[in-house]
């Protein structure tokens, strides 16, 4: 695998640029798309759907997790991190699992993984689908059926780099049919323009085109939702802000608002731990005293806030294929917070999100691990581990209440690891779901979002 680096890239890309009233047919040309290659675009198979009575409503989640923790009770968790597969077909240097990917794992099977569904509690609403690779592990539709049967999950991320449009294509249609109340979700993962995606994706073969397979999945997964109805699908497309793509960024930025026109975009900061796995950057503690920033962290902050200015004004749309329109105007302020969170942390600021990472926030590892979070379960020199599934029976309340769950747990947001953390999905929203005060702010955030 190609060592990360952290130095800059200036690289030429291309930029494309399409007329403001362009149809989709037209911007779907300038950026090289055709489906017709794609078989399941036009054919699908048909799946039974799953009935179960399960009140998938998180008011109630919600009312049970204020509750328990008004009288000193252990919450079960409300969202949580499912690394299902450690390996990948691609080996990107700023991946947070760079150093372990395709290392031997002895991952989860699918009757373990419904043993532990079985026993994660009655307030989930959220599980972002991780990895590695997802759509790697052959049982991930499988995987998500035990969820809908066993839980009451209502909404579910998958996290994909896109190497196989026809086999996301093939997930939504099985998933939609099988599981009709879930809200489901595929985040695919690009870094840029053409020239600076596939130079950072570091796939096997020169050839790849692992832009285009993005921007062809993104473009699927629209007309999929057009023509057979699926309700409650969305995709959007996820950007880590880093060193290798700062130069890009601002012409990216505009590519993805005007042209390619996700439900929703994601920029993402390089992550603490893999920004300091070389020794080319200043420790973030010192950068954050002496208010030093580097390139790639400006960039973040500043294109963070053109993004919430321009969702406020409708220039760039959060499009949330909800229930209803307020859920998806929640969810869309819930992302605008998250994200000015992390600008006050970028900037020395104390954060404003307590982190409740191992109380309303979880983490499974593919081999079973449990803990708080990625950072607490993978840290290098002391993983804070809650417990294996393995050596509870799947039985998750055990590990959830466990000693070592009680002492990790008192550590979240406190732990040197924690300081500079702007994990979204394991810090920021599973704690601003669970607060008063974040929800009312997103309330009133939604109501001005166009």
């Amino acid at each position: 695998m190609p060592s990360s680096t952290l130095l800059p890239d200036t690289k030429p890309h291309t930029v494309i640029q399409v007329p403001a009233n362009a149809t989709d047919a037209e911007r779907m040309s300038a950026v090289g798309i055709d489906l017709s290659k794609y078989s399941s675009i036009e054919d699908r198979e048909s799946f039974e759907p799953i009935f179960i009575n399960t009140n998938r409503d998180i008011s109630r989640r919600l009312l049970s997790t204020y509750s328990n923790r008004l009288f000193g009770k252990i919450t079960n968790p409300t969202m949580i991190t499912h690394i299902v597969t450690t390996r990948c077909n691609y080996s990107c240097g700023f991946c947070s699992f760079a150093d372990t990917l395709n290392a031997k794992t002895n991952e989860l099977g699918l009757e373990e993984i419904e043993k532990t569904y079985a026993s994660l509690g009655g307030n989930l609403n959220t599980i972002v689908y991780s990895g590695g690779e997802t759509t790697l592990h052959k049982q991930l539709p499988q995987i998500i059926e035990a969820a809908y049967r066993l839980t009451p999950v209502k909404s579910v991320y998958i996290i994909s780099n896109a190497w196989k449009p026809d086999l996301i294509f093939q997930i939504t249609h099985r998933i939609k049919q099988s599981c009709p109340d879930l809200h489901l979700t595929w985040s695919l993962s690009i870094e840029g323009p053409k020239e600076v995606n596939n130079a950072a994706r570091y796939t096997q073969k020169s050839t790849w085109d692992a832009w285009q397979n993005t921007i062809d999945t993104m473009w699927g997964l629209k007309i999929l939702r057009q023509k057979f109805g699926y309700q409650q699908l969305d995709v959007q497309l996820c950007t880590v802000c880093g060193p290798n793509n700062v130069h890009a960024l601002d012409d990216w930025y505009e590519m993805v608002r005007d042209v390619l026109k996700p439900d929703k975009w994601n920029l993402n900061l390089l992550r603490k731990s893999v920004q300091m796995s070389n020794n080319e950057l200043d420790s973030w503690e010192s950068r954050r005293k002496s208010g030093q920033q580097e390139p790639f962290e400006k960039k973040y902050l500043e294109i963070t806030q053109r993004v919430r200015e321009d969702v406020l004004s409708g220039n760039l749309k959060f499009l949330y294929h909800t229930q209803s329109g307020w859920e998806g105007g929640m969810k869309s302020a819930v992302d605008l917070i998250s994200q000015e969170d992390n600008r006050r942390i970028l900037t020395g600021n104390p954060p404003a999100i307590c982190c409740r990472a191992g109380q309303d926030g979880a983490y499974i590892g593919s081999d079973g691990e449990v803990s708080g979070c990625e950072e607490f379960a993978n840290h290098p020199t002391h993983p804070k581990s809650f417990g294996n599934l393995r050596d509870y029976q799947y039985d998750f309340q055990a590990i959830w209440h466990s000693e070592a769950a009680k002492a990790y747990r008192k550590l979240a947001g406190k732990a040197p690891e924690c300081y500079g953390c702007t994990l979204e999905s394991q810090k920021n929203y599973p704690s601003i779901l669970v607060s008063f005060k974040h929800l009312w702010q997103a309330q009133q955030l939604a109501q001005k979002i166009h």
